[in-house]
């Protein structure tokens, strides 16, 4: 066999919490589940000859049964399908570990904690790699095990690609890349995928994790699927997420009421992020110059919406179309407000003035209507 198809996942967290999403934080944690037999299922409906998982299957090795027993019934269910595991930070190859102290599926394969082969004769491959024992792992220079040019060789690692062994999460160095003789290295632990990359003939990739846990988790999360053969492969990136986690900007320079604010994110929205737009979870942040004129209630904007996405968090960051120079001559207690915020820019620098603009809408926006300063 000269090339092997794979599917390369990692980082999948089942059953972590999104405690901020409150009364539907449980039902987001069955959701990661629902996400890795996705994963299976595609796998299975691809053909692939080898899943590997590189770390973190759990988001903790106290996880509920109902989810280590759903997630291995789903593995038993692919085989003949290999599944290659790497235990990661968050479930530690240890006393606590779900993969031990019981019968595992016959087509999954456990690394043990030093370096370790797995030989494959049927789809000449041989895979290799650790697990974490603990949260904590020391990186190494090289893989101790020397690869087989005879075979098809593929690592399965959950770590750290760094410059140096500093690190905490089992660094994976250029040069233990390069010598690694490797035909594909499966990377775990970091969240956000990265495009293949190659070092002396050894392709590498962070497949990412496929369900963002918070907004720092954006953009699309999957799988990589492909072929991998004697010093290439030919890997492809697969969305499988149940929801995406969106940062969107707004302007609602054109809309004079909260109505039609309301439309005009409801519009974007669907634009950008197509008719399943609503299964997302946003921070929407409105900006652009209004009239004074214009009423912007935050909290019945948000309400619409929150009726009508599956999470929603909203910042006004809109700014009043004004003469100031006109209003700081005003007899009233804006006008005055107006005058010594004007006064404190003249001599402020860059960076202070940006803050003393903030301020200045802030304040407009206290005599205009509510102000919630920690809108975001």
């Amino acid at each position: 066999m000269e090339k092997i198809k794979i599917l390369h996942t990692a980082d999948l967290h089942i059953g972590a919490a999104e405690s901020f999403l409150g009364a539907d934080a449980d039902a987001r944690r069955f959701e990661t589940l629902i996400t890795a037999e996705k994963i299976i299922d595609l796998a299975i409906k691809e053909k692939v000859d080898l899943i590997a998982i590189a770390g973190d299957l759990f988001d903790s090795n106290t996880v509920e049964e109902r989810f280590i027993t759903a997630i291995f019934e789903k593995i038993k269910s692919a085989a003949p399908i290999k599944v290659i595991f790497a235990a990661g930070n968050h479930d530690p190859l240890n006393a606590d570990s779900p993969f031990l102290n019981r019968t595992l599926p016959e087509n999954l394969y456990v690394l043990g904690i030093t370096d370790e082969c797995i030989t494959f004769d049927d789809i000449n491959t041989k895979v290799y790699g650790r697990s974490f024992e603990h949260s904590y792992l020391q990186g190494e220079e090289s893989f101790t095990i020397k690869t087989d040019e005879n075979y098809i060789n593929v690592l399965v690692q959950h770590g750290e690609l760094k410059s140096d062994l500093n690190s905490d999460y089992n660094a994976i160095t250029p040069k233990f890349v390069r010598n690694s003789g490797m035909d594909y290295i499966a990377l775990g632990h970091v969240h956000k995928r990265t495009e293949i990359g190659k070092l002396e003939g050894t392709s590498f990739a962070y497949c990412g994790c496929p369900e963002g846990q918070g907004f720092d988790e954006l953009d699309q999360k999957g799988v990589y699927i492909g072929e991998v053969g004697k010093k290439n492969c030919d890997l492809k990136f697969t969305p499988v997420s149940k929801r995406l986690h969106i940062e969107e900007k707004v302007d609602v320079s054109s809309c004079n009421d909260s109505n039609e604010i309301f439309a005009a994110v409801l519009k974007q929205l669907e634009n950008v992020h197509g008719e399943n737009f609503r299964d997302n979870l946003y921070k929407i942040e409105l900006t652009g110059e209004i009239s004074e004129d214009t009423e912007i209630i935050t909290a019945e904007i948000l309400s619409r919406l929150s009726g009508e996405l599956y999470f929603v968090k909203l910042k006004n960051s809109t700014e009043f179309l004004l003469n100031y120079e006109a209003l700081a001559n005003e007899p009233t207690l804006k006008g005055i407000f107006v005058k010594k915020m004007l006064e404190k820019s003249a001599n402020a620098t860059e960076e202070e003035k940006q803050i003393i603009k903030k301020a200045l809408n802030l304040g407009l926006k206290a005599f205009k209507t509510e102000v919630k300063y920690d809108e975001d």
